[in-house]
């Protein structure tokens, strides 16, 4: 419990057996339960979770790789199952940095709808995190915000996130694209619902992890989803002023 608050982490996970133990290590005491959706690793991910023995843990497996947003689904239904006040997402790779959760949960407990991790407010993380990724991140973030109109700062790939469950009841989850880029999807799925979305620094922690994403693929699929949501935003006519809440501007 949080503040009187119950919380749970979803944390999706795909052959990540050397980080693990760490990503999960990482959850604060205080979150209720762990959800962990192994999306049908390939390496000996899901014994090194089998094995793992906290009482606090959920253990899910797909059977085959299914995507980080159908695993990242998976969670949030099972969340909603248990009746979960807030829902946070947190990788299996041990990037996020569990000292940035109460952060995020301030900001829904004050009225947020939906809260995502911003890395470009951190000025440490930045200067580590790799040129490529952050040129990368930086194009698809401004691109985002100019889409949905977005006045605040917003890190768009970031999927360190806070969403109320009665908020995450609104949204049509089976309708959002099931592997990289869920985070854009849950983003503008938000914004076409009329949500607040807050958008509140974090740290990235970066190891010795490679990143599983092929530039060549995500990217272009990314482009098109953001096309995609711009075209449904227009048509729904659901985009608001932004409305100043803690941390940063409430959307």
């Amino acid at each position: 419990m949080y503040k009187g608050h119950s919380v749970v982490v979803v944390m999706p996970i795909h052959n990540e057996h050397d980080h693990l133990a760490m990503a999960i290590a990482r959850v604060p005491d205080f979150v209720d339960r762990i959800i962990a959706v192994d999306d049908g690793s390939v390496d000996n991910t899901w014994q090194k979770l089998s094995g793992i023995q906290n009482d606090r843990l959920v253990k899910l497996r797909h059977g085959k790789n299914l995507g980080v947003g159908a695993a990242t689904r998976t969670g949030y239904k099972y969340a909603l199952a248990i009746r979960a006040e807030f829902i946070a997402v947190m990788d299996g790779d041990g990037q996020m940095d569990g000292r940035d959760l109460p952060g995020l949960l301030e900001c829904a407990i004050a009225g947020a709808d939906y809260v995502k991790g911003n890395r470009f407010l951190h000025k440490e993380t930045i200067s580590r995190m790799p040129t490529a990724r952050l040129i990368g991140n930086v194009v698809l973030s401004w691109l985002t915000r100019r889409a949905s109109q977005f006045k605040s700062s917003l890190d768009a790939q970031c999927g360190y996130t806070v969403i109320r469950a009665a908020s995450l009841r609104k949204l049509n989850l089976d309708d959002l694209y099931g592997r990289y880029g869920f985070p854009n999807e849950m983003f503008f799925a938000a914004r076409m619902a009329g949500q607040k979305i807050c958008s509140v620094p974090v740290r990235a922690i970066y190891g010795s992890e490679m990143s599983g994403i092929n530039p060549l693929t995500a990217v272009p699929t990314i482009l098109y989803l953001i096309g995609r949501s711009y075209i449904r935003l227009r048509l729904s006519n659901r985009l608001q002023e932004p409305v100043l809440g803690i941390h940063q501007a409430i959307d």
